[in-house]
């Protein structure tokens, strides 16, 4: 009994301890969801089905709907209504709570609605549809059952929807459905449809496109060949204003081989291709591309970019008055051997006209070139740049340029904008010409070669200033006459022929100063012929020095090389009647000069060879020693463009100057 009694002890407490267990245990309570279905417009939509994997319900007259006893886990929600769009949500649902807001709004199946396919080729299809709410819409298609392409998206909200599908494979079936998503963020699709493309073959790519100019029009002429046989519709063309395109399609001919295009613009660089197209609208492969610059008058401003060089000018063109031009670094400028449609004459020779504003912006690494287009160019193929005087030179700048063949590299008839870090050559008339200058100019740094002047500014009634340019192998280096006020300083000259600096300026502060008129220099090194100031230049030429009677020189610590064995002179005066400066009207003074390798008469004459007189306190050099030049002898026969006309240490010329300055252009190192 009392074992008995024990057993049903121990199973009560067994029992007990169970119970305690389970109502311990924390199980999860279900969750429900809650919420409301309207139309696109808002409006309540009774009747829908809205369900999970675990329960269903249907919408009320006023569109509300409620899901109790769901797990409490992330579900899918689905809203369903025939004749409506089927919308799906992810909501989670929480233990024990009513999770309420989960609102669809279901647009109607019309609202993407009259769907048209044209224009269907075995290449290209159209697609136009419509949309109940302004939206932006793409069109989804793929060969069969695939979707692996898109159209861009519309950029704009739009009612009307129309998409070029191109590319397309022959004789294949294509799956498409429209998408678009209006301005709340509802995304809309439609039924998916198909189409067919056709099997016709293409034609052959049309051959030899070539451009031209219609003459005396602002026209582009297009002419091609391509057969026009079996299944022919004519020629598609298209038209680019870059290389890589984008190319749109803007004229669509029949039976013709050639195209004119009105619609350009002077200043502007325009590509071209085209297609054949056959009976079915189907296109061909596009033919050669080619590009033409439209010359004429530039009304429109333009910018020439290093990724569409070069730019072939066939022709004039003129900058207008409020038009301007910009040529980016990396870009080449060829110009054909006379214009090739406009002719005025037979040899009408092309110029850019600049009446508005030109920016040349080049650099060391990156110059602009501007060359003659020849097969083999000649000195003046070309006019060159002409700044008229009505241009913006303010706004205008040459920086960077290399500039080769022309008539005149530039040429400023009313002044020049900044022109600087260029360079010129095989110019027949002048690299830089500049005539009544309207401002103060400056010419930095300019690499002049081979041209019948170098720098030729005559009567500009303003300051002008050519400084650290290197100008070799012209008849005249430097011209600067007729100009109120002069600074020619730190130039290197080099095989100048007739003359390297001609000097004739109206004020007494113009200089000329530091500059090195080097070997090789036929004629006369410098002459004079106004109030200029001629002080610490290195001159060797067959007559370093010429004062013509019409100037009041300063002729002060220049170091003159003339060489004896060609009957060299130093210093040279040529006036009606030899110098005398108790009696000429004009007084020179000629002072500290350092001048070697001539002797006696000279040194210093007058132009009938008699000796000069008025001069005072000049260095004298030792025959043999000379100045000391780091060079060497400068009277070799064979010297290269870099020679060293610098003195070495120790030469006589440092503090034998003028008020105890060294004398020449460059100071005797330490």
């Amino acid at each position: 009994m009392k074992k008995i009694r024990l057993i049903a002890i121990l199973l009560l407490i067994i029992v007990l301890m169970s119970h305690a267990g389970c109502m311990n245990t924390d199980s999860p309570a279900s969750g429900s969801i809650t919420g409301m279905v309207t139309d696109s417009s808002g409006n309540p939509l009774s009747a829908v089905k809205v369900y999970t994997t675990e329960a269903s319900t249907f919408s009320d007259v006023y569109g509300k709907w409620a899901l109790s006893s769901l797990a409490p886990e992330v579900t899918e929600i689905t809203a369903a209504r025939e004749n409506y769009q089927t919308q799906r949500q992810n909501i989670e649902v929480v233990s024990g709570e009513t999770v309420t807001g989960v609102n669809f709004a279901l647009p109607a199946d019309s609202e993407i609605y009259d769907i048209q396919v044209t224009g269907v080729t075995s290449s290209r299809a159209k697609i136009i549809f419509y949309t109940k709410f302004q939206a932006r819409a793409s069109v989804s298609y793929g060969v069969n059952a695939l979707f692996d392409k898109n159209t861009p998206t519309d950029a704009e909200l739009l009612f009307m929807h129309q998409y070029e599908l191109t590319d397309l494979v022959p004789a294949s079936s294509y799956r498409f459905k429209c998408v678009a998503t209006d301005k709340t963020g509802r995304r809309l699709e439609s039924e998916v449809k198909t189409f067919n493309t056709s099997v016709t073959a293409r034609g052959e790519s049309p051959t030899g496109l070539k451009l031209s100019k219609a003459a005396n029009s602002n026209a582009i002429v297009l002419n091609w060949n391509s057969d026009a046989g079996a299944d022919f519709a004519g020629f598609a063309v298209y038209k680019s204003a870059a290389a890589q395109g984008p190319f749109n399609r803007f004229g669509t001919l029949t039976n013709q081989n050639a195209y004119i295009d009105n619609d350009v613009l002077a200043g502007v660089k325009y590509y071209y291709r085209v297609t054949r197209l056959s009976g079915s609208g189907d296109e061909s492969s596009p033919s050669n591309v080619e590009a033409f610059v439209m010359p004429g008058v530039m009304s429109t401003n333009a910018v020439w970019t290093s990724q569409e060089s070069p730019y072939y000018l066939t022709g004039d063109l003129t900058i207008a008055a409020n038009a301007s031009l910009i040529i980016d670094k990396g870009v080449t400028v060829a110009i054909a051997k006379g214009d090739q449609w406009d002719a005025d004459s037979v040899d009408d020779l092309i110029d850019i006209s600049v009446q508005g504003t030109l920016m040349v912006q080049g650099t060391s690494l990156q110059p602009v070139t501007m060359t003659s287009s020849a097969a083999s160019p000649q000195p003046g193929d070309w006019n060159g740049i002409t700044f008229e005087n009505v241009s913006d030179l303010g706004a205008s700048l040459l920086k960077g340029l290399r500039l080769s063949y022309a008539q005149n590299g530039v040429n400023g008839v009313a002044g020049l904008p900044e022109v600087k870090e260029s360079s010129f050559n095989s110019c027949r008339q002048a690299a830089v010409k500049m005539t009544s200058a309207r401002r103060d100019q400056t010419f930095r740094s300019l690499t002049i070669e081979t041209c019948g002047s170098g720098i030729d500014l005559q009567n500009n009634q303003v300051k002008v200033q050519i400084l650290d340019c290197r100008i070799s192998r012209c008849i005249n280096s430097i011209i600067c006459l007729g100009n109120k006020l002069a600074e020619i300083e730190r130039n290197r000259i080099i095989l100048s022929g007739a003359c390297g600096i001609d000097l004739g300026n109206t004020e007494t502060a113009s200089k000329a100063r530091y500059n090195i008129i080097g070997h090789g220099s036929g004629g006369i090194g410098i002459i004079c012929r106004g109030k200029d100031e001629v002080r610490r230049n290195t001159v060797h030429a067959n007559v370093g020095i010429e004062i013509k009677e019409t100037a009041q020189a300063v002729v002060r610590s220049n170091l003159v090389l003339a060489d004896n064995s060609r009957n060299g002179v130093g210093i040279m005066y040529s006036g009606t009647v030899p110098y005398n400066p108790s009696t000429a009207t004009n007084t020179q003074y000629i002072q500290n000069n350092g001048i070697w390798n001539v002797t006696g008469n000279r040194k210093y004459a007058n132009s009938d060879g008699t000796s000069l007189s008025g001069y005072s306190a000049d260095l004298n050099f030792t025959e043999l020693a000379g100045p000391g030049l780091q060079g060497g002898d400068p009277f070799a026969s064979q010297l290269n463009e870099d020679f060293n006309y610098k003195p070495s240490s120790g030469s006589p010329v440092k503090g034998a100057g003028y008020d105890y300055e060294t004398i020449g252009a460059e100071d005797v190192p330490d």
